[in-house]
């Protein structure tokens, strides 16, 4: 009696994906609808088992860079599982090449068969001269599709961004997700005041480390671990200790980032194309940047002044828990190096000077220096005396006609105005006499238009400069003279001893020359003269 071929029998896996960023609708295309499909197919072809499922979730398919399509190949190339069973080929991917090498050369090679359940498509069986053509225009149709999903998708977030809604998965340390409207952020009270504590600390000198240090002795929960704290799920590759502690740099990242005034900055970093997954940063011109967009936890002035402080040379002694109160201020007058402030001991006692850094290097400077108690008292002499400079100005301001003032800032912003006008009259010109320079040869088509793009550019951005400037000449002719420049002087009215928040808040540098003749150059200090200079002007014609 003759014996019949016995069945072969199929190790299948089931692939199941969805993904919201190529359309995928989750009615119809769920995981569980899709394992639902798939095991009703399995149950009609009793010559299939399953041997495995596996699941990309949130993955789009126009990358094979996913993390179950990798094990399930890693399956395929041991011989555990010799079956990939897809609700369709949108399914399996959207890559029209990469789909199509699949199929046609990796899975045929490695004896592979392939299902696509809904595109009646299955590789052991016969092909029928369709398949040649159908497989590879819908693996096409799905990649077309993919791509105008990606367009859209883009355009839609570059809109939000531009209307000022917060598109990040978790809001910043110090806000939340407004609950009636995710796009909003609302300040969180409860850390609100951690962050003003911290932007208080820097600016009194106190170093990124010193602040981490105080925070973790404290028990103040660093942002990832109170984001963890609220039962959000949320990781950082910077982490590498078990629980995320606060750090210098974690400080630093809290105290650059313009959130806390208010302004949203958006779209830093960007994917190439829909196919390429890799993020690129782009350049600083191309970020999105919305001012007063949410309620700000710190003020301009505080923030501001932090950032200052961050520039300078903060560099402490190992006795010290702060900066020295000038450090990364005092400059040399006469040939601009540094001046470092040195322990000297005379008498049993430690006495500090400032000495030019020229001098102490190489002797290309004289040594010249200056002792950091008669440098506090020269300071601390002159700013007082420009407090009530900058509160007589004021008083002045508030009786006088500041009329002459709004227009001499108006005839300032105006030749501003008219600078930007010469520049894009003059790009104008440029892109008028690239197509010459096309026509002429001396250019070729791929130059003509990389310049073209250029210089477009670059007048797109003059033109809304000039928009800009102009509104603010309208606005200068109505308004007040702008003094709020003086909050920062007059804040320190009653100043009795120095520290390090009024130094850096009113002072932009120190210079100090040989025979200790010292220069203060204070911020705003240009401001300062110019409205001083309006002032007597006006002054003087109400004499005549």
């Amino acid at each position: 009696m003759q014996k019949t071929a016995q069945a072969k029998i199929w190790n299948a896996t089931l692939y199941l994906r969805l993904s919201r960023d190529d359309g995928d609708k989750e009615e119809s295309n769920s995981i569980a609808g899709q394992r639902n499909l798939l095991r009703d197919f399995l149950k009609q072809h009793p010559d299939i088992r399953e041997y495995a499922v596996q699941v990309d979730d949130g993955w789009s398919g126009s990358t094979f860079e996913r993390p179950s399509f990798k094990k399930m190949m890693e399956d395929v190339k041991a011989g555990k599982t010799n079956c990939i069973v897809v609700k369709d080929l949108s399914r399996f991917g959207r890559n029209y090449l990469d789909a199509g090498e699949y199929i046609e050369k990796i899975f045929p090679f490695m004896g592979v068969r392939f299902i696509a359940v809904n595109d009646n498509y299955d590789s052991y069986r016969e092909k029928s001269a369709s398949d040649d053509l159908i497989v590879p225009f819908k693996n096409l149709i799905n990649e077309a599709y993919c791509r105008d999903i990606s367009v859209k998708i883009r355009s839609q977030l570059e809109i939000k961004r531009k209307n000022g809604q917060f598109l990040g998965a978790f809001a910043a340390y110090g806000y939340f997700k407004d609950p009636q409207d995710k796009n909003s952020l609302v300040v969180d009270e409860y850390v609100a005041e951690v962050v003003r504590e911290i932007f208080a600390w820097k600016v009194q000198g106190v170093s990124p480390q010193d602040i981490a240090d105080r925070l973790n002795v404290g028990g103040i929960l660093s942002p990832l671990e109170y984001k963890r704290s609220l039962g959000m799920k949320c990781s950082t590759p910077l982490q590498t200790n078990l629980k995320a502690s606060w750090s210098a740099a974690s400080v630093i990242r809290l105290l650059k980032n313009p959130i806390y005034i208010g302004t949203l900055t958006q779209g830093r970093a960007t994917t190439p194309s829909y196919k390429v997954h890799k993020r690129v940063q782009k350049a600083e011109n191309e970020w999105s940047v919305i001012e007063n967009n949410h309620a700000p936890i710190v003020s301009r002035k505080d923030y501001d002044t932090a950032q200052k402080v961050l520039a300078l040379d903060t560099q402490r002694s190992p006795d010290e828990e702060s900066v020295s109160l000038f450090s990364g201020m005092v400059f040399c007058g006469d040939c601009g190096a540094s001046m470092i402030r040195k322990p000297v001991s005379a008498g049993g006692r430690k006495y500090h000077y400032y000495i030019c850094s020229a001098n102490k290097q190489d002797k290309t400077c004289s040594p010249h220096r200056i002792r950091s108690e008669v440098l506090e008292q020269i300071i601390f002499d002159c700013l007082k005396e420009r407090i009530n400079a900058v509160a007589e100005l004021e008083s002045i301001l508030e009786i006088a006609d500041t009329a002459p003032l709004r227009t001499a800032g108006a005839v300032k912003v105006q030749r501003q105005l008219d600078e930007k006008r010469a520049e894009y009259e003059k790009l104008q010109k440029l892109l008028l006499s690239l197509y010459e320079n096309l026509a002429d040869g001396i250019i070729d088509r791929v130059e003509y238009t990389r310049l073209k793009e250029s210089f477009s550019q670059r007048a797109a951005e003059v033109e809304k400069q000039m928009d800009a400037l102009q509104e603010r000449i309208e606005v200068m002719k109505t308004s007040t003279a702008d003094t709020s420049w003086t909050d920062n002087f007059k804040r320190y009215c009653n100043l009795t001893e120095l520290d390090r928040t009024a130094v850096v808040s009113m002072i932009d540098r120190i210079m100090v020359y040989e025979g200790n003749t010292v220069e203060i150059v204070y911020r705003r200090q240009d401001e300062f003269a110019w409205q001083m200079d309006i002032v007597r002007q006006a002054q003087i014609k109400e004499a005549v």
